[in-house]
């Protein structure tokens, strides 16, 4: 099994994780300020993790990759916003999870395959279409 692999794994058993903490934690804080909180949170464990590490890091690099790395700011933000309000709406976990994950998969390989020019195979397609069903079934099984 490749590195990658390895943490592509990680990052989902962090992904899984990061649903339930926020699907508990809606119905006890703001969703702004939970929001919020979750990223000061990112940054503080990130500098405990980078700070053993600092004479042996490049910092920067091209600035593109730092405006793109903003973007993803941005757009992290919306995911805790977003899913805090959800779950603070009463959605099951079992639902919310479910759609938020499966449709960031979907938008990436969409994107993947339209704007990055990824190799686009039967397969994936197949995959793709397995999750938007996934999906469809399980928004439509809300109460």
């Amino acid at each position: 099994m490749s590195q990658g692999i390895i943490f592509a794994i990680l990052g989902a058993l962090s992904f899984g994780l990061w649903t339930i903490f926020h699907q508990q934690a809606s119905s006890h804080i703001n969703s702004l300020f939970g929001a919020i909180l979750v990223s000061f949170t990112a940054v503080v464990v990130g500098i405990f993790i980078f700070f053993p590490k600092i004479k042996t890091v490049t910092l920067y690099s091209d600035p593109k990759g730092i405006i793109l790395l903003i973007l993803a700011g941005v757009c992290a933000l919306g995911i805790d916003y977003f899913a805090l309000k959800a779950y603070s709406s009463g959605l099951e976990v079992s639902v919310g999870g479910p759609i938020i994950i499966a449709g960031s998969i979907m938008i990436a390989a969409i994107i993947g395959f339209i704007f990055l020019n990824e190799s686009v195979s039967v397969l994936k397609l197949a995959g793709i279409l397995l999750i938007i069903i996934g999906s469809g079934i399980l928004a439509f099984t809300t109460k």
